[in-house]
């Protein structure tokens, strides 16, 4: 689904698996790029969602995760098994996916499956910068939710910016994978200082939310006010 000039979804629950996080993809001339990519699970899908829009999945160069999760980047050997696309993950999830941490990626606390380990060809980190048909896209680290969370940071040639947000907004806390309450708590003061016209998160149907600045802020007072241990997991089924 198209969300702006040169951006569009491609992958999510709404869009390919249940288990696939938000997935996007740039276009930039000849090449294209991704922010995240899914699951092995929705890999089919999604590769069918970029088809059915008019692109060749052989010409995306390179996925930039969010961070080291399973539903954010579990589909990335596929993509470079079949495209030869590059994965880039901030240098403190580098390991995990590396080595197919099974808990740090969440993939079997969430999932119920063993992860692949994943070569990660480069680091992100906040000097990144990629220019594409929709603008420039800048990197924030934002760790919280995963020690090298981040979200990105599109200046549309429309002259409106766009956050894309990951899982540093609405995304879950477990100690089993990293997250840290005074780290996430710093991310969404640097978000709050910035400002964004619109939004877009890790776990979503299609859309662009407005009235940005005042959504996070609002996130940010929310924040770990009761944490609930009944969060449920994806794979198994939960008859109440």
């Amino acid at each position: 689904m198209k969300l702006l000039p040169g951006i569009y979804q491609v992958g999510g629950p709404a869009r390919s698996h249940s288990f696939d996080a938000s997935a996007y993809l740039l276009t930039a001339g000849d090449a294209l790029y991704m922010i995240d990519c899914g699951t092995p699970e929705g890999f089919g899908q999604i590769t069918e969602n970029i088809r059915f829009l008019g692109f060749d999945p052989a010409r995306i160069r390179a996925v930039f995760a969010t961070h080291g999760h399973y539903d954010h980047l579990g589909g990335a050997h596929l993509f470079r098994e079949q495209f030869g696309t590059r994965l880039y993950v901030h240098p403190l999830d580098r390991r995990q996916v590396e080595t197919g941490d099974a808990a740090l990626t969440s993939a079997s606390l969430l999932y119920g499956v063993q992860p692949a380990p994943i070569p990660v060809d480069g680091d992100l980190t906040e000097d990144f910068q990629l220019d594409v048909d929709a603008g420039s896209v800048t990197l924030l680290h934002t760790p919280g939710h995963t020690r090298g969370s981040c979200c990105f940071v599109l200046e549309h040639h429309i002259g409106m910016t766009l956050l894309i947000a990951g899982d540093t907004l609405h995304g879950g806390f477990s100690a089993q994978i990293g997250s840290d309450e005074q780290a996430w708590r710093g991310s969404l003061d640097k978000l709050c200082a910035r400002h964004f016209d619109w939004l877009t998160f890790g776990h979503c149907p299609p859309s662009l939310l407005a009235d940005a600045d005042e959504r996070i802020c609002a996130l940010r007072q929310a924040f770990a006010n009761y944490y609930t241990p009944w969060f449920k997991d994806f794979y198994r089924e939960y008859h109440y």
